[in-house]
């Protein structure tokens, strides 16, 4: 169990959370990226340079950065150096996307890298290729490939603004609860909640605050999650890193919580839609080494949203 967060992380993390709710007044933009606090410091036609702060806001149970909150880092990064291309505002849809691993601690600062690879020829639509190096505080944590459906916006869209991001000074104001839209107080009641269920039971903020509920089955594992501002984008589908994030748990609750991701591959079918989405999660493999697991996601009348393969290795013998 993890020790009862100190009065200042909690302060911390609620900053974050009314900071991220205040940024995401901004059109364009979503709650969960805004609340991370990532940090598109440069972009142009070819490349893109992310970074994302530390801070307690950001940890798992056992000190390093929250695989969903990697997954919406590198989801974002990759995507990023696409948008850097384009001569105009267009929407970008995840298609695909890998990650592996290298077994460096997820720690510290994470920066990340990504370069616009060109599209896929001959297709019936436009598909960004993009790769990225992503680095922690001692090393590269995990290097990354994507691709991106280019889809022409709806009316209104507003291309979101991909600037570096700035800490407020110190003693700026923060949002009242009172002065909270219909749409953004469940938000904080929610982080509110996530921290008391910290104190009560420990874990971390965001075990509590995303709640990926996971249950350990015959075959496998399944992960479910609710739907709503904390995890959406703009269009109320769930965003894609907390999709990849979910299948991952989902993944990871199968197998003994020694083992070590290694690598995972997502395809992406439909939108995020609905009030609640389950993963399932299937071993398919478990050697005395390595483990695969694969996993769907389904969401509103069952409809399948993600599909995935994830690799694991045993931990070193001591």
């Amino acid at each position: 169990m993890s020790p009862t967060p100190k009065t200042t992380d909690r302060d911390t993390i609620l900053t974050r959370v009314l900071r991220g709710i205040e940024s995401n007044r901004e059109p364009g933009y979503h709650f969960p990226g805004n609340f991370l606090g990532i940090s598109f410091d440069e972009l142009d036609e070819r490349h893109a340079l992310v970074s994302m702060g530390t801070g307690p806001h950001l940890l798992d149970s056992t000190g390093e950065v929250a695989m969903p909150a990697l997954s919406i880092f590198a989801d974002l990064t990759l995507a990023a150096a696409i948008r850097g291309a384009l001569q105009r505002s267009m929407r970008l849809a995840t298609v695909n996307m890998h990650l592996q691993f290298t077994g460096a601690p997820r720690s510290g600062t994470l920066s990340a890298r990504s370069d616009f690879e060109g599209y896929f020829r001959r297709g019936a639509a436009q598909q960004g290729i993009t790769r990225m190096s992503l680095r922690g505080a001692q090393d590269e944590v995990c290097i990354g490939s994507g691709t991106f459906m280019v889809l022409e916006p709806p009316a209104g869209f507003k291309l979101p603004q991909l600037r570096a991001h700035r800490e407020p000074p110190p003693g700026t104001s923060l949002l009242a609860a009172g002065d909270l839209k219909e749409n953004e107080a469940p938000i904080l009641a929610r982080a509110t909640a996530a921290l008391g269920a910290v104190q009560q039971s420990g874990g971390s903020f965001l075990d509590h605050f995303w709640h990926f509920q996971t249950r350990k089955n015959a075959v496998g594992a399944s992960a479910s999650l609710k739907n709503g501002a904390h995890v959406g984008n703009r269009v109320g589908h769930v965003q894609g890193g907390i999709l990849l994030g979910l299948a991952e748990a989902a993944a990871r609750a199968a197998l003994p919580p020694q083992w070590l991701l290694s690598s995972i591959t997502a395809c992406y079918l439909s939108p995020g839609e609905g009030a609640s989405l389950t993963a399932r999660a299937k071993i398919v493999h478990q050697g005395g080494r390595t483990a695969v697991v694969q996993g769907v996601i389904t969401g509103a009348n069952r409809r399948r949203v993600l599909e995935t393969v994830a690799t694991y290795s045993a931990p070193a013998k001591k």
